[in-house]
């Protein structure tokens, strides 16, 4: 007997935005976008360019950065971003997909201490 199990299911990417504007230069810079997915759920996150994130650091002074999870694409185009996010639907059956701020309703900022 043979037991085999089910094959991954990968998610199937509807469309790619951006929110806000696009950056003005997809060679150097970052945005927001939203990627839904054929079976009706979103997510939204971050995309920045390596210069991008290098320029910030040396802006800060800092050797260092961390923060919300995010996309590192060459360029923030429709083409280069496409691959990017294909490559994260492929990824372990989309995991990264679902893992960057799915939406399933409006995003909620985190509380903070009360003074």
């Amino acid at each position: 007997m043979v037991i085999s199990s089910p094959r991954p299911v990968i998610p199937r990417i509807r469309s790619i935005e951006f929110v806000g504007a696009p950056p003005e230069n997809p060679d150097s810079g970052s945005a927001d976008i939203r990627v839904n997915l054929e079976d009706g759920s979103a997510s939204v996150f971050g995309v920045l360019t390596p210069s991008h994130a290098a320029h910030k650091m040396n802006e800060a002074g800092k050797d260092f950065s961390y923060g919300d999870p995010v996309l590192f694409a060459r360029r923030l185009d429709q083409e280069g971003l496409g691959k990017a996010v294909e490559a994260m639907a492929a990824d372990m059956s989309g995991f990264w997909l679902r893992y960057y701020n799915s939406q399933r309703g409006e995003k909620k900022k985190p509380k903070g201490r009360k003074k």
